[in-house]
């Protein structure tokens, strides 16, 4: 078992597909940080060292935004979000935060409608229904891409046609959009080394195969295990959904009875993996992820049983730092940066106590906690803009209560 501390988090927005990942044998390459842009590069480096520092390790490349002399739109706007896949309780909290805000917005007067749209994982629906916004009138897209790639001619038509496209949870590759996301690869890699901290037997629990934020963070685990001798006892997709994660976990505890110690999963479903573990009479593992309400549930009702070491990548404020940085766009207020990085914060089993509600049961999926500080406060992302200053009413103090 290592000893080495969790590395902290530098997170990127990255979603490029990486190849060459080894099933099996030899060492794996750790995947490669990709060329940033001269010009790109000395903005990151006059940028604030909480944000500069979120640019190590990205492997997409980063460029000058299109948008940083964009004139301002005359409102009031109309917010467009294209979602490619609604079928967890995180989608779907992405998407309630996107309209309070959206109806807050219009209390004050600078919203005048917010549309949806939801592709269910086809991408050639998800063009068509960005093609379909613009004609629709939209002043800014927000999406969650189904693709790192193949929306690229849709978003660079919406480009084209005066309609910025802002990516959240998953950049594209092209820089017609503005990617508002976290390094994915680093992320992955410092879960593994977390899992790796505490055993040297892993569980690996994917999220959906092929994913382009799946891929960047399997593949920099494997390449992180590869390089310290972790063994990886079984490699399985949950597909960031609670039911096939459960059976996939079981299944997996039922064909491999020696000793696993940690499971290695970057998703919001450690409850029911815990739950896997506890129900087969199983040692409980350190489970790394995104926590939620339903694991927080499970760990005051079951203390011994859930050992966590991961992260808040929760909806709430991945929806508000997307619509903040569109609003700022519509206002002109002019993006420096292709990608904008955020950092995810840090959670630990220390950190439990403060971010448990009474409404958090093992049952509580849909739940999820709000950390005390915006991740991306509007003084630090103020240096992302070459106008700066926040645009209406929000104030992320307010987020609404978990249990509200």
């Amino acid at each position: 078992m290592r000893r080495t501390a969790l590395a902290p988090l530098a997170l990127v927005a990255a979603t490029l597909l990486l190849a060459g990942c080894a099933d099996g044998g030899g060492t794996v390459a750790a995947p490669t940080a990709a060329p940033v842009e001269a010009d790109a590069q000395a903005i990151i480096d006059s940028l604030p060292a909480d944000l500069s520092s979120q640019y190590e390790g990205a492997v997409s490349t980063v460029a000058l935004s299109p948008y940083s002399s964009f004139a301002k739109v005359e409102g009031p706007w109309k917010v467009c979000y294209s979602d490619s896949y609604q079928g967890n309780a995180w989608r779907v909290a992405v998407n309630s935060e996107m309209k309070r805000l959206a109806d807050q917005y219009t209390a004050a007067g600078l919203v005048s409608g917010f549309e949806v749209a939801v592709s269910e994982n086809d991408v050639a629906r998800q063009n068509q229904q960005i093609r379909q916004f613009v004609e629709q009138g939209c002043s800014v897209i927000i999406t969650i891409a189904g693709s790192s790639t193949g929306l690229n001619q849709a978003i660079e038509a919406a480009r084209d046609a005066g309609v910025p496209v802002v990516t959240i949870a998953g950049s594209v590759t092209t820089d017609a959009a503005v990617n508002v996301d976290s390094n994915y690869n680093v992320l992955g890699a410092d879960l593994a080394k977390a899992a790796a901290d505490a055993s040297d037997n892993v569980l690996m629990v994917k999220g959906i195969e092929g994913n382009p934020i799946a891929v960047q963070q399997n593949d920099a685990a494997k390449a992180e295990w590869s390089s310290d001798g972790t063994t990886v006892a079984a490699e399985v997709n949950g597909d960031w959904t609670p039911s096939v994660t459960k059976e996939a976990v079981l299944t997996a505890i039922t064909t491999n009875p020696g000793e696993i110690g940690a499971v290695w999963s970057t998703g919001s479903e450690t409850a029911v993996i815990a739950q896997a573990f506890k129900d087969s009479g199983r040692a409980a593992p350190t489970i790394t992820g995104s926590i939620t309400g339903d694991a927080l549930g499970f760990w005051k009702a079951n203390p011994d049983s859930f050992k966590f070491d991961g992260v808040a990548l929760t909806p709430n404020w991945t929806a508000q730092t997307g619509f903040n940085i569109a609003m700022r766009i519509l206002q002109g207020n002019g993006p420096k940066l292709s990608t904008l990085m955020v950092p995810i914060p840090k959670v630990t089993e220390a950190d439990l106590a403060g971010l448990y509600e009474d409404c958090m049961t093992a049952d509580a999926a849909s739940i999820f906690p709000v950390v005390k500080d915006d991740p991306l406060p509007s003084d630090l992302m103020d240096a992302y803009f070459t106008t700066p200053g926040a645009v209406g009413p929000f104030q992320y103090s307010e987020s609404p209560d978990p249990c509200s």
